[in-house]
């Protein structure tokens, strides 16, 4: 995997978990677990213009996530919050999605034959984006 993959994809899982946060934060309960959402959201998005900035400096553009896997997140994520809006809930439906980035990542880091130091530190900082964002959800469970 080149560059240019490695920051596409750090950049559509990135985009991906702004959408889904978005979407759930329209219906998430509990004000502790709504603060701890903006907070990822902010994550989220920090590494998403990263990740566009680094493209643009090489004079690429992202590769964006099908419209079909957008849609289906998005309706999942819709759908899952809507049937049962409460903090536990939530929390379970974030820590799967997180769970799936993780493991994302942690192969495409594996694949990625780069020596770009800033690429391989943002693709880490996905990666422990993803493991926090499993560790604060977990105290909502229960």
């Amino acid at each position: 995997m080149d560059d240019k993959e490695m920051l596409s994809y750090i950049y559509q899982n990135a985009d991906m978990g702004v959408d889904t946060i978005l979407k759930v934060l329209k219906t998430a309960d509990g004000e502790q677990l709504r603060s701890t959402l903006q907070s990822q959201l902010s994550e989220y998005d920090a590494i998403r213009s990263e990740a566009l900035s680094l493209l643009k400096k090489n004079g690429q553009d992202p590769a964006e996530p099908s419209a079909l896997s957008k849609i289906s997140a998005k309706m999942t994520a819709m759908a899952e919050s809507m049937k049962d809006n409460t903090p536990g809930h939530i929390a379970e439906m974030m820590i799967q999605g997180n769970a799936m980035g993780l493991t994302k990542i942690t192969r495409r880091l594996g694949e990625y034959d780069g020596e770009d130091k800033a690429i391989r530190g943002l693709a880490g900082k996905l990666l422990s984006t993803e493991q926090n964002n499993i560790e604060q959800m977990k105290r909502f469970l229960g």
